[in-house]
């Protein structure tokens, strides 16, 4: 099997199901081909300072943290005001 890739991430080594699902744009791993713009600056700055390789580990990387932080932050507006003040020490 042949498959045309982008980078080496989306190419298929062998013929098994998931590795053909996943270069198909299959949903095995989670994962969809998405096309979109990015500011080029922003990118580069992303991608040195998330220590990645390539520009679709930038984007993966960057949307899982924001979700991740998303959810903290909801998570702590939810339980706002559930300690009484005063029940924790300090160290």
């Amino acid at each position: 099997m042949t498959v045309y890739a982008v980078n080496e991430q989306d190419v298929c080594l062998s013929n098994s199901d998931a590795e053909v699902s996943m270069a198909s744009g299959g949903s095995s791993t989670g994962m969809k081909r998405k096309s979109f713009f990015v500011d080029e600056q922003t990118l580069r700055r992303a991608k040195r300072l998330l220590g990645v390789d390539s520009e679709a580990e930038v984007v993966r990387l960057s949307v899982e943290r924001v979700v991740e932080m998303e959810e903290f932050w909801q998570f702590m507006n939810k339980t706002r005001r559930s300690l009484p003040p005063g029940s924790m020490e300090s160290p």
